[in-house]
């Protein structure tokens, strides 16, 4: 029996867009299939009831067995049995992440770690507790730290917008942006763990650095682009582009075209870095200049999952109301803007989801274990 990890993100791209839906349904096929799964967070994500609409949202329910990394406080509210296994050095506002074994079923309230570097860590301790599935709920506003997953699911939907060719096109380049190849040597590259903004020759020799993690402003830019590059070199961005520096490096280009490889750590800097379809029009203009994007990891997007519910504001009551786009056009128009997966969990359970999942599951190796 080959034994199997990955870690997982869910994003939801706004409240009520099905998120929680999604991962409960995970959570269910993957106990279906005797798969062990641990439950987190990034951030918090367990209202009873939406601060915005007033209106209930779905929880978490865990069952004997599950394993779920959460805040202190968190524990003390969710209905579920729980024993703790590991307090971790961890702190959020809630108060320190301690990972529990799920004793009786009931609900849970996750809250998890917010930055790269904590996730990395409660992933790592929850490596140790055996083979499965760690998933980390989350949302696209607080996406950064997914880079530390293996790829995530968009869970997206008419609450985001209910125009159904914005929220299809909006899908279609969240996907593209994930989707962004490795530049060359990506592996060489991630092993020099650059901190700062580098311009690289094509055998990674540094050629100059800037004291920037990422470039902001088109005075950052300007710094950049009056060193000479040659073919084939890199210029590494360890943090974002913004979307104002994005401009201005579309901009120059245009005025003066280069071929080099604009190589980002990741697709999450991209996805956090501004308004996803105009971000993506400035990158093809930057290509247009002779530039070629890339990372360094890849996080890419595995599926997605969509909801064609949203809360409408009803002027006669002053309160939202359930409404519902037409599930066929929406369906139909995500399906077109992008090239992988596309569920309704509540009509297809997540059986596609989860074979999705295990496809890209890689084997688990013990940390603990002794080599010789």
């Amino acid at each position: 029996m080959v034994l199997l990890e990955i870690r997982l993100g869910i994003a939801g791209t706004a409240k009520n867009t099905g998120k929680t839906t999604a991962t409960a349904a995970i959570m269910e096929e993957l106990r279906a299939r005797g798969v062990d799964f641990f439950l987190t967070s990034i951030g918090y994500d367990g209202e009873n009831i939406d601060n915005v609409t007033g209106l209930p949202k779905p929880k978490l329910r865990v069952e004997p067995g599950d394993v779920v990394a959460t805040a202190e406080k968190c524990l003390k509210v969710s209905t579920a049995g729980l024993s703790l296994l590991q307090a971790t050095n961890i702190q959020t506002p809630l108060g320190r992440i301690h990972v529990a074994r799920v004793t009786a079923s009931g609900l849970v309230v996750t809250a998890g770690p917010n930055k790269s570097t904590e996730v990395r860590e409660l992933a790592g301790i929850l490596t140790r507790l055996g083979p499965g599935a760690t998933i980390f709920d989350g949302a696209l506003n607080r996406i950064a730290p997914m880079v530390e997953t293996d790829g995530f699911i968009l869970a997206t939907g008419a609450s985001r917008t209910p125009d159904i060719p914005r929220l299809a096109q909006e899908t279609g380049v969240i996907w593209r942006l994930s989707t962004l190849p490795a530049v060359p040597r990506a592996v060489a590259l991630a092993e020099k763990n650059l901190t700062q903004v580098t311009l690289l020759d094509a055998d990674l020799d540094e050629i100059k650095t800037w004291p920037l993690s990422s470039l902001l402003t088109e005075r950052d830019v300007d710094q950049v682009l009056a060193e000479p590059m040659a073919k084939y070199s890199y210029l590494y961005v360890p943090g974002v582009v913004g979307e104002r520096a994005m401009k201005a490096l579309a901009d120059r280009l245009a005025e003066k075209p280069r071929p080099f490889l604009l190589a980002f750590a990741d697709p999450v800097k991209l996805l956090v870095s501004g308004n996803p379809v105009t971000y993506y029009e400035l990158l093809e203009a930057v290509e247009r200049g002779g530039a070629v994007a890339g990372v360094v990891k890849r996080v890419p997007l595995l599926a997605v999952t969509i909801n064609p519910f949203y809360p409408e504001y009803r002027v006669e009551s002053k309160a939202y109301k359930p409404a519902f786009v037409d599930f066929v056009r929406l369906q139909v128009a995500v399906r077109n803007s992008v090239k992988v997966p596309v569920y309704n969990v509540v009509k297809e359970g997540a059986k596609g989801l989860v074979d999705i999942i295990l496809a890209n599951a890689r084997r688990w190796e013990n940390p603990d274990a002794m080599t010789f």
